[in-house]
């Protein structure tokens, strides 16, 4: 046997050799199994904004509303169902109270020359509403424009706010514990932060600011602190225009963070 034919013979046992080793690791060591990938964010919601329009000679109304809401996701469709019917028929109800305060078809040709109404003026609402989140709960902060014909247009603001996991329509008392002092502390620590924020938005004194006006509109009431929205790990508390200061200064947001109120929060809203 020459020098060739030995060659040939030890890189074919060498070959032999390796396949043997492949096929014993392959058997003793089988291909991990894929896993489904895990998923880690809630299904996307994909949301159109939709709008009840009303129109006539002396009126435009546009209010938006939107057509599904993030608790299709986290509560079930019912939920989202019943909420985005909740702010359709707030704004079918605003459309109604607009048109039956403004009442153009009761006025008279006078009445609609001096107002500018035969000059192509009209009486005018639009509503729009801006998104908040946090992580057990869903805010819509809905904006209110009318113009009325008078020395300015007003803006009023109303707000819903929903538990993500029920679909809840949350009032402020909700948040806290049963029996919680919650509006006597909103009422202090909104008195508390509002000097400040007027005096920022004024640029002026803390000390030129009215604290008769933030005093009546902050009372330890219901009624002071019906719009609110939970953003992140905030409470902001919505005050409209004339509640705690004159119509220029607009709405004034009074933010608190949920942890200072811990305390007297329900167990599901605290941060």
């Amino acid at each position: 046997m020459n020098h060739k034919q030995k060659a040939l013979l030890t890189t074919g046992a060498l070959i032999v050799v390796f396949l043997a080793l492949g096929l014993w690791y392959m058997a003793t060591n089988p291909a991990p199994v894929a896993k489904a990938p895990t998923a880690t964010t809630t299904p996307s919601v994909m949301v159109e904004t939709l709008y009840l329009r009303d129109s006539g000679q002396y009126h435009e109304i546009e209010v938006a509303y939107p057509s599904a809401t993030p608790l299709r996701s986290t509560a079930g469709e019912a939920a989202d169902t019943e909420a985005v019917a909740l702010m359709r028929t707030f704004g079918e109800n605003s459309i109604t109270s607009f048109k039956e305060s403004a009442d153009v078809d009761s006025l008279s040709p006078t009445e609609r020359t001096l107002f500018g109404l035969e000059d192509g003026r009209k009486y005018a609402m639009t509503i729009e509403y801006t998104l908040h989140e946090s992580t057990h709960t869903i805010t819509y902060v809905y904006l209110m424009y009318q113009d009325t014909l008078g020395a300015h247009p007003n803006t009023y603001y109303r707000t819903f706010t929903f538990d993500r996991t029920t679909g809840e329509n949350l009032h402020m008392e909700d948040l806290f514990l049963a029996g919680a002092p919650y509006l006597e502390r909103l009422s202090e620590r909104t008195r508390a932060d509002l000097p400040a924020i007027m005096a920022s938005k004024a640029d002026i004194s803390t000390e030129s600011v009215d604290r008769d006006y933030i005093a009546s509109g902050t009372l330890p009431i219901t009624d002071a602190f019906n719009n609110f929205a939970i953003d992140g790990e905030t409470l902001i508390v919505v005050f409209p225009p004339y509640q705690v200061a004159p119509y220029v200064y607009g709405r004034i947001d009074v933010p608190l963070p949920l942890a200072d109120l811990a305390d007297i929060l329900a167990s599901e809203y605290r941060p």
